[in-house]
Order: C-alpha cells, then sequence, then structure tokens
C-alpha cells in the first residue's frame, strides 16, 4: 500500500508492503503502479483541450469522427462518452443490441488520435505529462516490459495465486494500461484544479455539477472543511485499487495506491475501493483543523 498526503506545503507518505511476492521487495513511495480508470481524467483533458480550441463539440456525433466504430446513424455524442453512462453498440449487430470490445474510454482515445494525428501517447505526453514534469506516468503498450519498479498484482484463478502484473485486461476493461506514481498523480489533479491544463469553462465541465453523479473524467465529494466539494477519480482493476481526491483549490490532497489481496476477478467494484475511498474522505475532513500553507 502507498499513501501520500498534502495539506499546503506539508505533505507524508506511506509505504507498506512488498513489490512482489517472489522478490519480497518492499515497496517505496516512488514506485509505479497500474492506476486503472484513473486514465480517464487524464484522456478527459485532452478531449475538453479539443474543445477549448474548437475542434471538437460536446454534442458532436462519435460516428462522424470514427466511421465504421459505430453505425452511421448511432445517436452516441463526445457528450455521453465523457459521462461514461451509456453502453456502445455494434456497428454490424445494431439490430440485436450486441456490444463492441471497445469502451466509451477506447472511442474518446481513438477520437483524440484522429483529431491530433497522432498517437494517444504522444498526445498526452505532450498536453499534460511534459507541462507538468510528470516524467514517471506512461502508457504500457501490450506485452510491454514490466518496469522494474512497478508494484505487482494478484488475483486468484481456480484457487490459484496468479500474477497479473502488465497480463491483458478482461473484455470491457480498457483503462489499465496508465501507470504512474503517488508523485504525478497527486501533482496532475492539482494543477488540473487550480487551472492549469484547461480553460476555465473547461475545467468547469469536467467538474459536473453538485447534482450529477460526476463530470468529466472526475468525481466528487462532500469537503466538509469548506462545504464544497472534493475532486479526483478512482482506478479498480483486477489486483489495483486506487483513489486520489483533491480539494478544489488544490491545497489539500490525498491518495492510495493498493495491490488488493490476491481475490476471484468478478465485474463488481471491490469492497476495498469503496472502502478505500471512504477513508480517503474522511482523512481528509478530519484535517479541517490543519492549516499549513
Amino acid at each position: 500500500m502507498l499513501v501520500k498526503a498534502r495539506v499546503g506545503q506539508q505533505e507524508w507518505e506511506l509505504a507498506s508492503g512488498v513489490r512482489s511476492q517472489d522478490t519480497g521487495d518492499p515497496v517505496q513511495p516512488s514506485d509505479l503502479f497500474p492506476v486503472g480508470e484513473q486514465y480517464r481524467s487524464f484522456l478527459a483533458v485532452s478531449v475538453m483541450k479539443l474543445v477549448d480550441e474548437g475542434r471538437l463539440g460536446l454534442a458532436d456525433r462519435v460516428a462522424a469522427y470514427l466511421p465504421g466504430s459505430l453505425a452511421a446513424d448511432s445517436p452516441v455524442t463526445i457528450r455521453e462518452l465523457l459521462g461514461d453512462a451509456i453502453e456502445v453498440p455494434d456497428a454490424g449487430d445494431l439490430s440485436e443490441g450486441a456490444l463492441t470490445g471497445a469502451d466509451a474510454t477506447g472511442l474518446l482515445g481513438q477520437v483524440v488520435e484522429r483529431l491530433r494525428g497522432a498517437p494517444l501517447e504522444a498526445v498526452l505526453q505532450t498536453e499534460v505529462l511534459t507541462p507538468l514534469n510528470l516524467r514517471s506516468t506512461q502508457l504500457l503498450e501490450a506485452n510491454a516490459a514490466v518496469p522494474e519498479t512497478l508494484i505487482h498484482g494478484y488475483v486468484q484463478l481456480e484457487g490459484q495465486n496468479v500474477d497479473v502484473t502488465g497480463a491483458p485486461l478482461p473484455d470491457g476493461i480498457s483503462s489499465g494500461g496508465l501507470v504512474s506514481t503517488l508523485k504525478d498523480v497527486s501533482e496532475f489533479h492539482a494543477a488540473l484544479l487550480r487551472g492549469r491544463l484547461l480553460s476555465p469553462s473547461g475545467l468547469v465541465a469536467m467538474k459536473g455539477t453538485v447534482f450529477a453523479d460526476d463530470g468529466f473524467g472526475l468525481d466528487h465529494w462532500d469537503d466538509r472543511c469548506t462545504n464544497g466539494l472534493y475532486y479526483g477519480y478512482t482506478g479498480d482493476i483486477p489486483g489495483y485499487g486506487s483513489v486520489s481526491i483533491t480539494s478544489a483549490d488544490g491545497n489539500r490532497q490525498l491518495s492510495i495506491f493498493m495491490a488488493y489481496p490476491p481475490q476471484p476477478v468478478t465485474s463488481r467494484p471491490s469492497a476495498l475501493a469503496l472502502e478505500m475511498t471512504g477513508v480517503a474522505q474522511v482523512a481528509l475532513n478530519s484535517g479541517c483543523r490543519f492549516q499549513f500553507r
């Protein structure tokens, strides 16, 4: 488990456990970790940059940018993909209600690549990672060599513990390729909420409204210190869970990365992921009395 907390200029880090069951090497706060669906926050920034530039509209139909990926008359819009509130029907089997293997995240990535004329990894590097000096964050290609400092994850298959580090994910889970560190994820969210990546209107769209379940690539939780909201995202993929939440001014943060105890793979959210999110919110709310700057 890795934990990083920040209040103003004061920071605390915790690392507990081993990087791999085979080596027994202790984890370090700087270790790499698959952040799962937190990838959506990074991707949403690149999508909203296109919106800021007037090259993409939230009401635009996805089929207009990705011919053949959806039925030509599909009404699915960019806004719906960002909200991740739909299932995408297959272009060839629309009448049967079949689904493609690519989910909303995958389609958004394809739209970004089409409009930028570059691979998604290069786009993220140019628009997010390099400007913020996030040197440890990267998209791992399928079958890529596992970095030495990547924390290993395990699941149970037929009663045996299986190392799933770098393994292909089950159908419908496409966000496991982004690996990052506590430092990088925390700095990304702080910079985003302080307006360093998007226009004010773009950031407002990502945040969503108080009454919405979430925004575009950002969830929100009650901030009892300010009667406002925390923003961030969670990641929950086989073997791994993560959460990073930040106050609206970017001044208070808590990020937790956890390699789960081996458990069977299911399509349901892990109970541990929900617990981590609750713990993070309670911990930040309990720190209201700290006013470090």
